[in-house]
């Protein structure tokens, strides 16, 4: 019993071991050795040289006597600067004007290329310099003790927008009844802003629909097909 206990631990350290190996290819596949002064960061937050990082999201009036309206619901991400994100942040941008197929998933490559990056910098040892807080109900947000250096700001809001298709007969349904159904799509506003922090300041950005830096789409389809709908009495 203990020789298999044993066993079982061993096998659970190797799986998690070679779970850590993917990770870490997958990362250094997509942005190779990071470009990043990490020593330099981690120093500056163990000496306290940290700053803070605000700011708002509005949509503009229509009108000059009306108030801006704050933006609800944003997921507000800081990472150290990357010249390789960067790179792969415009490749996304430039075929998104360039390749119009690239549209429907536009929004989901934008998120999937920061996420490899977070999981770049997580199998580096620095995961702890992904910063992450969502935006407050006046669409303000605030990240503190933020170590000095050159930063990347990546705010996301996105919005469902319901599309269904349209209501299938009995025919269609046995036509067609393996394929997804349409349900609608999130239209997703990004801003990306780089940002230097400084020792005791607070580096402010004001986010308008103005100075969006992309919006992009994601689809949202049932994950399965669905049967006829009755119409709506």
């Amino acid at each position: 019993m203990a020789h298999t206990a044993a066993r079982l631990m061993i096998d659970t350290v190797r799986s998690g071991l070679a779970l850590i190996g993917i990770l870490t290819f997958v990362a250094n596949a997509a942005f190779g050795a990071l470009d990043v002064p990490l020593d330099a960061y981690r120093s500056a937050a163990a000496d306290g040289a940290t700053g803070t990082v605000a700011g708002r999201a509005v949509d503009e009036a229509d009108r000059r006597a009306a108030a801006d309206e704050p933006r609800v619901g944003l997921a507000v991400t800081l990472v150290p600067r990357s010249r390789a994100l960067l790179d792969e942040l415009g490749g996304i941008k430039r075929r998104l004007r360039s390749e119009p197929s690239t549209y429907p998933t536009s929004a989901r490559a934008v998120v999937q290329a920061r996420r490899t990056y977070e999981r770049a910098l997580a199998a580096a040892g620095a995961g702890d310099l992904v910063r992450y807080t969502p935006g407050s109900v006046d669409g303000t947000f605030q990240l503190e003790q933020v170590p000095v250096g050159d930063w990347l700001l990546l705010v996301e809001h996105a919005v469902f927008k319901s599309k269904p298709g349209p209501i299938q007969g009995r025919q269609e349904w046995q036509t067609f009844r393996k394929q997804e159904q349409f349900l609608g799509y999130y239209a997703v506003t990004f801003w990306l802003e780089e940002v230097r922090v400084s020792r005791g300041d607070t580096a402010t950005v004001e986010l308008t629909e103005r100075n969006a830096w992309m919006t992009g789409i994601e689809e949202k389809r049932t994950p399965d097909a669905m049967p006829p709908r009755r119409p709506a009495r």
